[in-house]
């Protein structure tokens, strides 16, 4: 199977396991029918226990979206190796190999955090995103693939690298924020109902962006030193203040700083709440302007 091929399966499967984690959402809705129980086999069972060994749909469907998710990401894995080994490349060297591999930490992030909490609403969301980013990937295809001796070096493959799985782990903060968000809004107007009643509590979306951005941010911060390591090591054609000066770098920075604001805000400053869930938003968008500032020097071509 070619690298195509197997992308287009990972996105397949992504796209299958969010209308799973969705779907769960509507079957668990308190204004859904569901099928009467059976009366219990023996005297013996308490009064109001379920049914030992009881299956219900919406645990198969659940289970089915884990499983659809974990093939999307072996078969993810299989693609970007294939991409490869075919051109001779890192996945960096191109722009669908970059987004294919930040559609693969996303999904891979929330994958792990999925074990911690069962979180459907947040999957739903985060595979979502994932699949916008793939499909993306996909759109540029066929664009150019740099033959830059730079990008051949292992220190610039983990800087990327490192800095790609961050924006998948604030991807997923930005998932929780955006329900939390949500769910604030309805709970003060007590609009709280339906299928809405079945999203994360705001206790469990906070504790899971703010565990993402722990991860994510000394990820990121390894990834931005280990660029500045390659910007001072003399190998690049470009002279440090180049590179240093350009709204590439500058945009990184900026994106460090908000999420240590993040985090200096509710760990010293004691915030709670809803600006931080702000913070969060904007912080997404500030690093994935990173892709629309212009550059002279992190370029494909």
């Amino acid at each position: 199977m070619t690298s195509a091929t197997w992308t287009a399966l990972a996105f397949v499967l992504y796209l299958a396991a969010a209308v799973c984690f969705g779907a769960v959402l509507f079957l668990r809705s308190p204004a859904a029918p569901h099928r009467p129980h059976p009366p219990a086999p023996s005297s013996s069972q308490g009064e109001g226990e379920p049914e030992e060994g009881a299956y219900t749909l919406t645990e198969g469907i659940s289970r089915l979206g884990l499983l659809l998710l974990l093939g999307g990401i072996l078969v993810h894995f299989a693609a970007i190796g294939a991409w490869c080994v075919t051109t001779h490349r890192s996945p960096f060297a191109s722009e669908f190999g970059t987004f294919s591999v930040l559609a693969w930490a996303i999904a891979l992030a929330y994958a792990i955090f999925d074990f911690r909490a069962r979180l459907p609403a947040v999957g739903a969301v985060a595979l979502s995103v994932a699949c916008i980013i793939l499909f993306w990937g996909v759109a540029h295809a066929r664009g150019p693939i740099e033959d830059n001796p730079v990008l051949k070096s292992q220190l610039v493959s983990m800087h990327v690298l490192a800095i790609l799985a961050s924006f998948g782990l604030l991807a997923l903060a930005f998932g929780c924020a955006a329900l939390y968000l949500l769910q604030h809004r309805l709970l003060k107007s007590h609009r709280v109902g339906g299928l809405f009643r079945r999203l994360p509590s705001l206790q469990t979306l906070d504790t899971v962006a703010y565990h993402s951005v722990a991860y994510a941010l000394p990820l990121l911060t390894l990834g931005l030193l280990l660029g500045l390591v390659e910007v001072f090591s003399g190998r690049l054609s470009s002279p440090p203040s180049a590179w240093l000066r350009d709204a590439h770098t500058i945009a990184s920075g900026v994106t460090w700083l908000l999420y240590v604001f993040y985090l200096a805000a509710r760990l010293g400053a004691g915030w709670r709440g809803v600006r931080l869930q702000y913070i969060l938003l904007a912080g997404l968008f500030v690093a994935l302007a990173l892709y629309a500032v212009p550059t002279s020097t992190h370029r494909f071509h």
